[in-house]
C-alpha cells in the first residue's frame, strides 16, 4: 500500500561544510554495508567539504547548478541532469555558488554504466 512521507531535513556541519541540508530518503540498517538515497540541497555559497566516499556514489543534479571536485581536486562544473560519479575511499566536494539540489545514491555496486 502506498505511503506518503515526509522526510526530515537536517543541516551538514561535518567536513567543514555549510549551507547544506540532508534529507534521508533510504536507508538499510548499516548504510556501509548497504545503500542509501538522499536528497542534498546547498544554499547560495553552500558547500559539502572534502572527505572519502565509503561505497559508490553518484551525485545527480535536479536544481540549480553548482560544482563538484573528485581525487584530482579540481572544480567541474555542474547543472541540472548532470550527474558525478565518484569511486569507494575517493575524495570529493561539493558546492554552489547559486544554490542546487541533487538527488544522492551509495551503494556497493556502480549504479551507472558508462555508455
Amino acid at each position: 500500500m502506498m505511503e506518503l512521507l515526509t522526510l526530515p531535513a537536517r543541516q551538514l556541519s561535518s567536513y567543514g561544510s555549510s549551507g547544506a541540508e540532508l534529507l534521508r530518503a533510504a536507508l538499510v540498517q548499516d548504510p556501509q554495508d548497504g545503500f542509501a538515497v538522499d536528497v542534498v540541497r546547498l544554499a547560495p555559497g553552500g558547500s559539502i567539504g572534502r572527505h572519502p566516499t565509503r561505497l559508490w556514489q553518484l551525485f545527480l543534479v535536479v536544481s540549480g547548478n553548482g560544482w563538484v571536485s573528485g581525487a584530482e581536486g579540481e572544480r567541474r562544473p555542474v547543472t541540472a541532469g548532470a550527474a558525478a560519479l565518484w569511486a569507494p575511499g575517493e575524495d570529493h566536494a561539493s558546492g554552489s555558488d547559486d544554490g542546487l539540489t541533487a538527488v544522492v545514491v551509495q551503494c556497493h555496486a556502480r549504479p551507472l554504466t558508462a555508455t
